[in-house]
């Protein structure tokens, strides 16, 4: 029953990587749950322009096929079937090796399982990547790589994480939910957190 936020209005444009940034409870997964379409806004509308693919790492394990190279082609539509090699370049940047592309998925660890998801996600080339927390269960060599990855990244960027350090090193704007608005600044999360704090002292 409470109002996380009211009277927002913001808009990402081309080529943004954004930052989202909020104590906790502040509605950052509300946001996200909204951009998705997976909760209905009160008021007011989330516009996103037609055809466009917003892609969400999820943590929800499903696998249906047989092997880990099977498993990241299933995502590939008809007319990209020939892009498997797309990823396996993904694949061994999150550090699996040629002898793991044939082994059942269901047979790793959790985090390579998270991996292999993060790994159809970015293979799938979506316009947006949504990503919360995808520095979990990466290694250090996996997160060095997809901080790589997302910096060559074309498309737009919405990124939640406690890994300031990776925050900061991937985004060009920070958007924070502060008492229930949104502010949208230019650049990365250094400098933000004393702006906030000294708005607080004043308040």
């Amino acid at each position: 029953g409470r109002t996380v936020f009211e009277n927002v209005n913001f808009i990402i444009n081309a080529h943004e990587k954004v930052g989202l940034i909020g104590k906790n409870g502040s509605g950052k997964s509300t946001f996200l749950k909204l951009m998705l379409g997976k909760l209905e806004a009160d008021s007011g509308a989330v516009e996103i322009p037609r055809g466009y693919r917003i892609g969400h790492l999820e943590q929800h394990i499903h696998f249906t096929h047989n092997t880990v190279m099977e498993e990241i082609c299933s995502v590939l539509p008809m007319d990209r079937e020939h892009e498997g090699w797309k990823g396996e370049n993904i694949l061994y940047g999150l550090g699996f090796s040629y002898e793991d592309l044939e082994k059942d998925p269901k047979q790793f660890s959790g985090g390579f399982q998270v991996k292999l998801n993060l790994a159809k996600l970015l293979l799938v080339e979506p316009q947006m990547l949504l990503l919360d927390e995808p520095t979990n269960y990466l290694d250090i060599h996996s997160i060095r790589w997809l901080k790589e990855f997302l910096n060559d990244w074309r498309g737009e960027l919405i990124l939640i994480t406690h890994d300031r350090d990776f925050m900061d090193s991937v985004i060009n704007n920070t958007l924070i939910i502060h008492r229930g608005e949104f502010k949208k600044i230019p650049g990365n999360t250094k400098g933000v957190r004393e702006k906030i704090a000294l708005e607080e002292e004043i308040y």
